[in-house]
């Protein structure tokens, strides 16, 4: 693609130097500057406009640095099978296993159940609590009617004999 200046965009004066490229012009070339694709026209507006504006050299120098400094890094190779492997992984369903434990359905039917087995360990302790208690009155019922006859007993004895039992 040919970023040489247009004739609807003239050239601007930067610095005290006629450009022919702008800055937006320049930063869509790093890449073609970069990879030795400008032509020669190309490459010398480029150079230009780059030698004039400090902010495009201080944005093509960080740019030009970083892949050269990517380019002297030793290349890492993938283990063996890795792209078929990758590939099966992307057509694979996404797995599932825990998926179904935070469904909202699911959530709703624990706290229901949780709702549940509470009023029903409520309800059973009551139960509980009110058959210890009718145990109680009744031990304490049969207890009197057990002092009462012990006292007839006792007044019996306590009688001339004219009773005998």
């Amino acid at each position: 693609m040919d970023r040489s200046v247009t004739s609807t965009e003239k050239p601007f004066r930067k610095n005290g130097v006629e450009m022919s490229m702008t800055c937006r012009q320049t930063h869509e070339s790093f890449d073609e500057r970069l990879d030795g694709r400008l032509s020669e026209p190309q490459q010398a507006a480029f150079d230009q406009h780059v030698a004039a504006c400090a902010e495009c050299r201080r944005e093509w120098q960080a740019y030009a640095g970083a892949w050269d400094t990517l380019e002297r890094r030793a290349a890492i190779e993938p283990s063996f099978g890795f792209a078929e492997r990758t590939l099966r992984r992307l057509n694979e369903p996404p797995p599932v296993a825990r998926a179904w434990f935070w469904r909202p359905a699911f959530r709703w039917a624990m706290l229901a159940t949780a709702v549940i087995a509470l009023a029903a360990g409520g309800w059973a302790g009551h139960e509980r609590l009110a058959a210890q208690r009718r145990l109680e009155i009744y031990a304490s019922v049969r207890q009197a009617e057990y002092l009462e006859d012990l006292d007839v007993i006792a007044n019996l004895d306590q009688s001339n004999g004219s009773n005998k039992l």
